[in-house]
């Protein structure tokens, strides 16, 4: 396939990904839109929705119910004002760092395993596995009940990391991919002619882990959020814990409101945020495997 028609299917392939991401994104956020605001006819609701969308594209999100400005970002320190996308970002960059410990440190147990046949690694990855088991809520509770908030960077990562198994299932997945790639026919004439094995791998490999990180996100995305809960660490988590699990708060701005969903614009603003990741993260998990198994071969 020549180059100039790589570019163009890859073009057309990605013209096609992003129409369904914001067709998926505009569909759901409409839903989700019209299950908070129920009380008005369905043509004032779609007006008033794409009112909202307007605001939300423009980074005004509208105000709490004590008259509180929600925005993306404060760049001009106004006052009584909540900057969402600082706390979002946070979330996102400490999901990321979690998927990767989690990935090398699975990558280097597996390969130790499989390639050395090392059973000390094993046991330590059993015992991870077995970890990763617990959940997150319980890890977080016993862990809170010893160090309170003062807990560092890095072992919020592990908490994320290890829980729920997050951990287990992607080392499984790792294990077996790397298992049924290290068998294959092509690699153990590699191996046999004392060619470079990792050079044909490669390929393989990356489709593998593109599965493996891209079906998982949501695991410790969810993780990332319930461990801002529990330790109250800046986040979407502690965003929801404030406005919808602490007691005081949720109860007296459901009040005011007279609404059944206390502060619906830091909702649906939460809502559409975790939306926009996690199609954008399947649009480019679809586009990245299209590229390397039916463009790239």
């Amino acid at each position: 396939m020549g180059c100039k028609k790589q570019t163009i299917i890859m073009k057309l392939i990605l013209l096609k990904n992003i129409r369904n991401f914001i067709v998926m994104v505009v569909t759901i956020s409409f839903i989700v839109y019209n299950i908070i605001n129920f009380n008005t006819t369905f043509g004032l609701n779609f007006l008033n929705y794409i009112n909202w969308l307007y605001h939300f594209l423009i980074g005004d999100l509208g105000s709490t119910s004590t008259g509180q400005n929600i925005s993306f970002f404060n760049i001009n320190n106004y006052p009584n004002t909540i900057s969402i996308g600082p706390k979002y970002f946070t979330t996102i960059g400490m999901t990321i760092f979690s998927i990767l410990f989690s990935f090398s440190l699975s990558l280097f147990l597996n390969f130790f395993i499989i390639v050395k046949k090392n059973m000390f690694f094993k046991f330590i990855r059993n015992f991870l596995d077995w970890l990763s088991t617990i959940h997150i809520i319980i890890i977080s509770i016993l862990i809170y009940s010893v160090y309170q908030n003062d807990i560092t960077f890095f072992i919020g990562v592990f908490i994320i990391s290890i829980s729920s198994n997050a951990f287990y299932e992607l080392s499984s997945l790792q294990f077996s991919d790397i298992s049924i790639l290290n068998s294959k026919d092509f690699i153990i004439a590699a191996r046999a002619w004392g060619d470079n094995v990792s050079k044909h791998m490669k390929r393989s490999f990356l489709i593998n882990s593109i599965n493996q990180i891209f079906s998982l996100w949501i695991v410790f995305f969810s993780n990332c959020m319930i461990y801002e809960m529990v330790f109250q660490k800046s986040g979407i988590g502690y965003l929801l814990w404030k406005y919808y699990l602490d007691s005081s708060s949720s109860m007296s701005s459901s009040i005011e409101n007279y609404s059944i969903v206390a502060e619906p614009n830091i909702l649906l603003a939460i809502i559409m945020l975790v939306v926009l990741t996690l199609s954008m993260i399947n649009m480019f998990r679809m586009s990245l495997l299209t590229y390397l198994i039916d463009i790239k071969r």
